[in-house]
């Protein structure tokens, strides 16, 4: 008698529990609109020398809610209207890493989430000018595939890269075109900020680089974790994008091909948008060395970071203004 008093009263406990924890509201996921992935700042994130982040900080995330991540330290900011915003790092293993750990916390619903990474970048004096800002259409990984130097080069060969299908997957991404076309259209028109040392230094290049003042553009992203700089590795990049049949890369960087691969697995790549802001020729101009090109002030990097918020901005709001369509249509013309 006594054993069975003893069931019947644990049973009434595990009753009384389960229908305490039934009663508990559950915690909902917070719904993120709009992710903004900058990779580096220089100082503080707010009121100094401003890097990728800033300008997005102080306009979109000062005073909200922060979340630290990870012991990068990775610390994701969320405001009120759903956009979040972190420095991811740099390199495509850090860029990787970071974004791959903010899509998976459980206390973000990304389900429906845009990705949107503005960084700076180099460009061929060919193709641009300091302070243009380039809205990506596809993604190359400079460093996957087969390469060689020219030096090593066998005879009557004049490539110095194969493509090999086994690294397609991560290293050409063609984004959403639709997305990057609206994008550009919503931006083509914004006011850049130009700047007289960044003017005097393109004077160096000739003059059809000195008439340039910074403009909208679209093209392909190149992704290489070494910093390259000089002619022959842009002439080795066209080299590796043509391979892809994708023509000439527009701007170079070091995380773009990383952010993809992400997206592509968290089945997100529909919604990435990649703006660099460009700061630097990748290459020397005539009489000046390799060296002296990579130590060398532009003039360009603080419009640069001006500008890359300057049209990633309307970008933002526009996703937001709008999420009633955009929430499950993606932007198209």
């Amino acid at each position: 008698m006594k054993k069975l008093s003893r069931i019947l009263v644990v049973a009434l406990v595990a009753l009384t529990t389960l229908s305490a924890l039934e009663a508990q509201p559950v915690t909902e996921r917070q719904p993120i609109k709009v992710l903004v992935l900058g990779m580096f700042e220089v100082g503080e994130n707010k009121e100094d020398f401003a890097g990728e982040f800033q300008h997005f900080y102080e306009h979109y995330f000062d005073g909200s809610p922060a979340y630290t991540l990870n012991e990068m330290p990775l610390t994701l900011y969320v405001n009120s209207d759903g956009v979040a915003g972190a420095i991811a790092g740099m390199g495509k293993a850090q860029a990787s890493a970071t974004l791959t750990t903010i899509l998976r916390d459980s206390r973000f619903d990304f389900s429906d989430t845009y990705i949107l990474i503005s960084g700076c970048a180099g460009m061929s004096p060919e193709r641009g000018t300091l302070g243009d800002v380039v809205i990506a259409d596809a993604l190359v990984d400079v460093e996957l595939g087969h390469a060689w130097k020219e030096s090593d080069n066998p005879a009557g060969s004049e490539t110095t890269f194969m493509r090999s299908s086994g690294y397609d997957r991560a290293g050409y991404i063609p984004l959403n075109q639709d997305l990057a076309r609206w994008a550009y259209e919503l931006t083509r028109d914004v006011e850049l900020l130009d700047d007289r040392a960044a003017a005097t230094y393109r004077m160096n290049y000739g003059p059809l680089q000195a008439a340039m003042t910074p403009s909208v553009r679209m093209g392909v992203s190149v992704t290489g974790d070494n910093y390259w700089h000089g002619k022959g590795s842009s002439e080795h990049a066209d080299v590796v994008t043509a391979a892809y049949g994708d023509g000439t890369y527009m701007v170079t960087q070091m995380e773009d091909n990383a952010f993809g691969v992400v997206a592509l697995n968290e089945g997100k790549l529909d919604r990435l948008i990649v703006i660099r802001d460009v700061v630097n020729y990748d290459q020397p101009y005539s009489g000046q060395t390799v060296l002296e090109s990579l130590d060398a002030s532009s003039g360009a990097f603080a419009i640069g970071m001006k500008n890359g918020f300057a049209v990633s901005r309307p970008i933002i709001d526009a996703l937001v203004a709008g999420w009633d369509v955009y929430q499950k249509n993606t932007p198209a013309l």
